[in-house]
């Protein structure tokens, strides 16, 4: 038995999904049916237009910044849309970034005994040419005796306006990088880190932010995409990455690449510069008004 997938079979912490968990358990264990009932209770606001829906831009705001499982479902029971199994109007689904998305394909899943995590890295089918801040969720295939990426933010009206060739519920390695995977990309000088972000935030610094965020998730911490404020994320991840700390990154970025869950482990337990310093409260960290504003346009990764 893998320890490495036991680990990420049970729902705890971030994803615990509270008073929530018997609704949980009685929807259907099958990862395509889940994805189509994610689908129907959330949407992403870059997504707005394209689903005919205006949704008032304080529900965008405070939507998004649901931090918790039993947060997402608060919403999602707070807008009355009915039964979870069944397709909700855009105006009765919870506004939701990708990370939502697949913190609540991964809660029903560990709800449901299945091993499943998310990862945070980039993906380059959002817009032409450029690698979006994206999460998307893994589970265990029992079968396959490997873990499958799914991205259940793609529905059939996403799929179509960007052409999406791929199935989004077994992603190819081609079409998704880990975060870690970029930085090598960026360090090898195959890609250029202006192209890689979301709106105006990209860069090194950018990229070493995602990295410790995906090293979070393998730690079964479910980060926001834009906690910052402790470690070497102390002054934010815009513009270039300080030198000393070229070969610290590096090495988290091995460890993202490979999915070193071990490593990970070993990282936020004992690294200060990537574990929560003592008395560390995450409502340090900036809130989502305080880094941007809300655009309309369909770039829908983060």
């Amino acid at each position: 038995m893998n320890p490495f997938v036991e680990y990420f079979r049970s729902p705890e912490g971030v994803t615990e999904p509270g008073p929530y968990r018997e609704a949980l358990a009685e929807l259907p264990g099958d990862v395509e049916q889940l994805c189509r009932i994610v689908q129907g209770l959330l949407i992403h606001p870059a997504w707005l237009p394209e689903y005919g829906v205006g949704i008032p831009h304080d529900r965008v705001i405070v939507e998004q910044q649901a931090r918790t499982a039993i947060q997402v479902l608060d919403t999602v029971f707070g807008l009355e849309g009915g039964p979870l199994a069944e397709t909700r109007p855009p105006e009765l689904r919870a506004v939701a970034t990708c990370r939502n998305f697949s913190l609540l394909l991964c809660t029903i899943l560990r709800t449901h005994g299945t091993a499943a995590r998310l990862r945070c890295g980039f993906a380059p089918y959002f817009r032409t040419g450029h690698y979006l801040d994206h999460w998307i969720c893994e589970y265990w295939s029992e079968t396959g005796n490997h873990w499958v990426r799914v991205d259940p933010q793609l529905d059939t009206l996403q799929r179509q306006a960007l052409a999406i060739e791929f199935d989004p519920l077994d992603i190819p390695i081609e079409d998704y990088l880990y975060a870690g995977e970029m930085w090598v990309m960026y360090r090898r000088e195959r890609v250029d880190p202006g192209l890689c972000g979301i709106y105006d935030l990209n860069g090194p610094g950018f990229i070493k932010g995602s990295i410790v965020r995906d090293i979070l998730a393998l730690n079964k911490f479910e980060a926001m995409p834009w906690d910052l404020g402790w470690g070497i994320l102390e002054k934010g991840e815009l513009g270039e990455v300080d030198r000393k700390e070229l070969s610290f990154v590096d090495r988290l970025a091995r460890c993202s690449a490979n999915s070193l869950v071990h490593l990970a482990h070993s990282f936020f337990r004992d690294d200060d510069r990537i574990r929560f310093p003592e008395g560390w409260d995450l409502s340090m960290a900036p809130r989502l008004e305080q880094l941007k504003t809300v655009p309309g346009s369909a770039e829908g990764g983060c």
